[in-house]
């Protein structure tokens, strides 16, 4: 029956079905729901539990394997020789299952690398960052709060805490620079602890920011760089309930209003926004670590935050960083990934501001043509526009617009741009809303080209920024985009189908 053309095709989407939710069911779900008293009992009293995150281990291992397995299955099926009534179906368990497939792969990896994290063997330090998306920054947003988290044997512990203006700026970068990065993004990458950002690659973030504390902690060795965004801490919320701080009540619907937008509508004194910000990651880290916290919903909402690259972890543990080799919590800018073609775009306020609050972007990329030597013609297209209408954001204080000092009325944005091509591959042609750009900042960093374009925003009318771009000779597979995580929850990464 499964050689015949249609009815064939549809018998054998049956058969992978079946025996897929047969695997998931009792190689995935059955071991998870067995686990499933290990995970209530994980956190609580500012402590993560080792022994019950070793007993998740073997579940998560198990489940992963399922679910992979079942991926792989459904994946072969060629979905455009199913009848309607299966086809849909069958896409939508595909997609299900390849998302799940993906998270407890990420999961499964947590729970391996987690106890030597942790401190089981002996206290370690991080400094953990909380990126501020009112300012933009490649990596998601300037480092405007940050704080040091001590572990020992799961017990964790926040202890010093401040904003980047602690860190003093350098005459040089504290750090060699590349020839590539001082070009793409000058000196001021390494000597102001609040510009590593802007670098879309996390790990070499982390490394410049570690370069900062050695000079002003060189007592206290630092095991990796943690980075969250207000987003995310709303999204750990979820899990918690509503914190309090001072008089206002931070919930998982308002969280990034009154962190990224209210504090600098009404506190005018820039040091006392420091506090409210430093109380408020305190309030919310004691909420997270605390019995009262609900396991399930934050381990989903540290899984989001994760899938989004809203939360980063740079370990400088070799053992560590090989354990979560390939994971998106590393944050790493892809290199060269074989036929895969990457377009990356990295955001960055030019303005001194905090208007990013505002900014709306949205990034498309679509191959055109396939090329001799298996190379793809790609179109990349960035919406860009303002939340906010011109006369309001002139009304704005001037911490939150700048005050013109970048240039520009009050109210407008200046954003570095800076367009990632694919790995050995260029960027051919630029337009703004149609019109043809001489693109005058063209540099390389890792093998990939990159331009870095100025955009000014001034309305909500949207800007369109396109590019043509060539991917390297063998890219002819399905390609993937990166954009900076913005102050609106989702994620602005995608796939897009091959030309070839």
């Amino acid at each position: 029956m499964t050689l015949l053309p249609v009815i064939g095709d549809d018998a054998d989407a049956v058969r992978v079905i079946s025996e897929s939710l047969d695997r998931v069911t009792r190689g995935g779900v059955e071991p998870l729901t067995g686990a499933i008293d290990d995970v209530q009992g994980l956190l609580g009293d500012g402590r993560i539990d080792l022994q019950r995150v070793a007993a998740l281990q073997q579940p998560m291992a198990s489940a992963e394997e399922a679910f992979t397995a079942a991926e792989q299955s459904l994946n072969v099926i060629d979905t455009d020789g199913l009848v309607g009534a299966l086809q849909g179906p069958f896409e939508s368990l595909d997609s299900q299952v390849s998302e799940a497939a993906g998270a407890l792969r990420g999961a499964a990896k947590a729970t391996q690398v987690l106890p030597t994290m942790l401190g089981q063997d002996g206290a370690r330090d991080y400094l953990l960052i909380f990126q501020n998306n009112a300012e933009v920054r490649a990596t998601g947003g300037l480092p405007g709060s940050w704080a040091r988290l001590h572990v020992e044997d799961g017990a964790l512990e926040l202890r010093e805490q401040g904003s980047w203006p602690d860190f003093p700026v350098r005459d040089t970068s504290p750090l060699p620079l590349t020839p590539g990065e001082i070009a793409t993004y000058s000196e001021a990458i390494g000597q102001f602890f609040a510009n590593p950002g802007f670098t879309p690659d996390f790990p070499r973030a982390a490394e410049l920011w570690q370069a900062h504390w050695d000079l002003k902690y060189p007592d206290i060795e630092l095991s990796g760089v943690l980075a969250i965004d207000p987003v995310a801490l709303g999204y750990l919320l979820e899990a918690t309930g509503p914190v309090q701080v001072g008089d206002r009540a931070i919930t998982a619907e308002n969280a990034v209003e009154e962190l990224l937008s209210r504090p600098y509508l009404e506190i005018a004194d820039p040091a006392q926004q420091d506090v409210f910000f430093e109380q408020a990651a305190a309030t919310v880290f004691r909420a997270v670590v605390s019995d009262a916290a609900e396991p399930v919903p934050l381990v989903e909402g540290l899984a989001r935050a994760t899938d989004e690259r809203r939360l980063l972890f740079a370990p400088f543990d070799p053992a560590v960083a090989e354990q979560l080799a390939g994971t998106l919590v590393l944050g790493e800018q892809p290199g060269d990934d074989g036929a895969i073609p990457h377009v990356d775009v990295g955001l960055s306020d030019l303005t001194a501001s905090k208007m990013s609050y505002y900014l709306r972007y949205r990034l498309d990329v679509q191959a055109a043509e396939c090329l001799p030597d298996d190379r793809q013609r790609l179109r990349a297209t960035l919406t860009m526009r303002q939340s906010i209408d011109p006369a309001s954001a002139a009304e704005l204080p001037p911490y939150v617009t700048g005050g013109g000092g970048a240039g520009g009325e009050p109210g407008a944005q200046l954003v570095a741009v800076r367009l990632y091509a694919p790995f050995g591959g260029s960027i051919d042609a630029a337009m703004i809303d149609g019109e043809k750009l001489e693109l005058t900042e063209v540099s390389e960093i890792d093998g990939r080209q990159v331009a870095t374009i100025v955009i000014e925003l001034t309305s909500r009318d949207d800007l369109v920024l396109s590019a043509d771009l060539s991917t390297g000779a063998g890219q002819d597979a399905a390609g993937q985009s990166l954009v900076t995580p913005s102050v609106v929850p989702g994620s602005g990464d995608r796939t897009f189908a091959s030309a070839c």
